[in-house]
């Protein structure tokens, strides 16, 4: 699974402040295809008001961690599709983003520890770098 970081967040998160992985989440082979910033903020539906993420962002930081407890994650369904979700963007309701070149599934997830073996990647145009990873006490950086 997948969530990228806001800006704001990725200081708290490196430092311990913040231990918890919440909200929209992706599957990793759901945006493989999806190799510049630009693509995968396009295609996660992140450009919307109140967002820290522009369509012109040079660089992203994404989490990616190895789902081990499908339980966790629910598609969530509006009402329009039998659900009882309501929410802000990036909620679409129907399981998946709104961008119509991209077909991503969306999943939720109430918050959750941060798994030990969970990595952030450095994403530019460039390619996608490791950058640091959680030992399950603390992030270290990546080899």
């Amino acid at each position: 699974m997948q969530k990228v970081i806001p800006p704001r967040l990725l200081v708290p998160y490196l430092a311990g402040q913040r231990t918890i992985i919440s909200g929209y989440v992706y599957r990793v082979q759901d945006c493989s295809r999806l190799s510049s910033p630009e693509q995968l903020v396009s295609a996660l539906d992140l450009v919307f008001e109140g967002s820290e993420l522009g369509p012109g962002v040079p660089e992203l930081y994404v989490m990616r961690w190895h789902s081990r407890d499908t339980d966790t994650y629910v598609v969530p369904y509006g009402p329009h599709m039998g659900g009882d979700w309501n929410d802000s963007p990036p909620f679409a309701g129907n399981g998946f983003t709104t961008s119509r070149r991209h077909v991503v599934p969306q999943f939720h997830t109430a918050p959750m520890p941060i798994p030990a073996g969970a990595a952030i990647h450095h994403l530019t145009a460039g390619g996608d770098r490791a950058f640091a990873e959680y030992d399950g006490l603390t992030w270290r950086p990546a080899a």
